[in-house]
């Protein structure tokens, strides 16, 4: 077997790069392996999230009319939970539509209605069930990104409508609201870097 040594420059150059290459396919298949686990969670959480933003806007937006726009505080937060809202409940909509098709299986019940219905060469005009599983699972992961996407940017806006709504009572309030955000982010942060650290040297523990 050739030493490292021994082989062109070239060649020693290109081992580390076939190395981090491989170690990046396996990242991803790993990583796409375990969000395809742990869809039916992230679902939830989704549907969670979204729903309990649509809700507060909704009564922010509410509280807000009966105040009119006396001041651009007013404004700019009415106009943030104005436009978080068709996301939210966009996000929900599809969330809701991939899980229930999926649970439902719509396709395989529309399949036998037709085939009940005595409909000519009707299997032809549906995919097979390995085909039909592959259209999930890429229309589930088009969901979540998207719904990931609506949610963040959903979340800052009713934020900003939040802040801009305690600026109206007056400024240092929203400040000190903005200020208790970015310190309980830090906090969950440190949280999640603590426990990931801990679980590295119980693992280095149990190797010695």
């Amino acid at each position: 077997m050739p030493q490292d040594d021994d082989l062109p420059a070239d060649a020693r150059q290109r081992l580390p790069t076939d190395e981090i290459a491989q170690q990046s396919k396996s990242a991803l298949k790993g990583l796409g392996g375990f969000v395809e686990e742990i869809t039916p969670w992230l679902f939830a959480v989704g549907n969670w999230i979204c729903g309990g933003l649509t809700a507060f806007g909704l009564v922010a937006i509410s509280a807000l009319l009966t105040v009119g726009p006396v001041d651009k505080a007013v404004l700019i937060s009415i106009t943030a939970f104005a436009c978080a809202l068709p996301l939210n409940v966009s996000a929900i909509f599809l969330l809701r539509m991939v899980r229930d098709a999926k649970e439902l299986r719509v396709d395989e019940v529309a399949l036998r209605a037709f085939q009940d219905a005595g409909f000519p060469n009707v299997e032809s005009h549906f995919p097979a069930s390995l085909e039909r599983e592959f259209r999930y699972k890429k229309i589930s992961k088009v969901a979540l990104a998207y719904s990931l996407g609506a949610a963040i940017l959903g979340v800052a806006l009713t934020l900003l409508g939040l802040i801009s709504a305690l600026w109206h009572m007056a400024w240092w309030i929203g400040v000190a609201m903005l200020a208790m955000v970015i310190l309980c982010l830090c906090a969950s942060l440190s949280i999640f870097v603590i426990g990931h650290s801990t679980m590295h040297e119980s693992d280095r523990h149990r190797q010695r």
